[in-house]
């Protein structure tokens, strides 16, 4: 996927995308030309329709004079593959970037008691990644069946700043 941005004129308005076509917005929305602001898939980030919605509103916010900035912490992603694919909050290795000190654990997927009265193939894995001084839930990932609808916890996790003994 990429941005559709010909036809814009944006050099006009005094922008220009980056090496990936993107436009560059800061955590309102705004580009570099403070009037002017870019959501969804020509703002870059993930490119999914709830992360656009949300950006839309984070710019309407702040244009009506709120102090809303985005916060993608918690905004959960799904891939539809067989298995499928989920995720939210941090990578191991985002996290780490980030400077935190992580702890992981990754476990079967076949401990879903849900996957077994459907009577799917239980292949697949969930990982927590987790602050290892406080124990804050980072991020989780998830390889298996029905993974889509199983993020959600975890998206509630993250955003409620659960720890692991939660």
């Amino acid at each position: 996927r990429k941005p559709v941005t010909d036809g814009l004129a944006l050099e006009k308005a005094g922008l220009q995308t980056n090496a990936k076509g993107f436009l560059e917005t800061n955590k309102h929305c705004q580009t570099k030309v403070p009037h002017i602001y870019a959501v969804g898939d020509v703002a870059g980030g993930y490119l999914l329709a709830h992360k656009a919605s949300y950006e839309g509103e984070i710019a309407a916010e702040h244009i009506a004079g709120k102090s809303a900035a985005v916060d993608f912490k918690a905004m959960p992603w799904a891939i539809f593959t067989t298995p499928e694919i989920a995720g939210v909050g941090y990578t191991e290795e985002e996290a780490k970037k980030k400077g935190r000190d992580v702890i992981v654990g990754k476990f079967s997927i076949a401990a879903s008691g849900r996957l077994l009265t459907m009577g799917e193939d239980i292949d697949g894995f969930v990982k927590v990644v987790a602050d290892k001084k406080t124990h804050e839930i980072l991020g989780i990932g998830m390889v298996g069946p029905e993974v889509s609808n199983m993020i959600s916890e975890g998206t509630l996790a993250i955003e409620m700043g659960a720890v692991l003994e939660d």
